[in-house]
């Protein structure tokens, strides 16, 4: 892992690493390019599994939980069904190398996650169409008087941009985030520790 200049000048500061401490860092690294070539799809899931398990075998059985944990800290709940599926898989598939296994709550918590996740999409849809139909007689209106003094209104773009730029739905998205954060926030917790 190739540390900036200013990491090298604080390192300096503070002293020598410890064998182990770099031994960690090395190892850290290596399960970050792992995950980053996971996130790329030039590693396939059981690719993933394979690798980790081969650390395991070698004693650094560690990077199975590490792995687990960022794979966690990687989800958003605005990740695509793609997204979420594909960090899924390796936390469960990570989660058959442990010895005393908890698949079930892991799978259930996920589970839990994804219709969070779920609910929270089709409440903002919602939302979103319910001002928009009420926008879109205003900007229906406003375009047939522009109409008449000559000038084109491009009506379903206008209700668009009307309705994002409305106070309305910036208050909604903002009581929307805090709350379904709260909850995703509480199901993270949860799910962190299973780990």
């Amino acid at each position: 892992m190739e540390l900036s200049p200013l990491a090298r000048e604080r390192l300096e500061k503070i002293g020598a690493l410890s064998e182990e401490e770099r031994a960690r860092i090395k190892l850290s690294g290596e399960l970050d390019r792992l995950l980053s070539e996971y996130f790329t799809q030039r590693l396939g899931c059981d690719d993933l599994w394979r690798r980790l398990k081969a650390y395991k075998e070698e004693g650094k059985g560690l990077l199975v939980r590490e792995a687990q944990r960022k794979l966690l800290e990687a989800i958003r709940l605005g990740d695509s069904d793609f997204d979420l599926k594909l960090k899924r898989e390796a936390i469960l598939a990570l989660e058959t190398l442990k010895e005393e296994s908890k698949y079930g709550d892991f799978e259930l918590g996920l589970n839990q996650l994804e219709r969070l996740r779920e609910a929270y999409r089709e409440e903002k849809e919602r939302a979103f169409n319910h001002l928009k139909q009420a926008m879109q007689r205003k900007v229906e209106l406003a375009a047939r008087q522009l109409a008449q003094q000559g000038k084109a209104v491009d009506v379903e773009g206008s209700v668009e941009a009307n309705v994002r730029a409305s106070q309305e739905w910036r208050d909604f998205l903002a009581q929307h985030e805090r709350a379904y954060g709260e909850k995703f926030e509480a199901l993270m917790a949860g799910l962190k520790e299973l780990i």
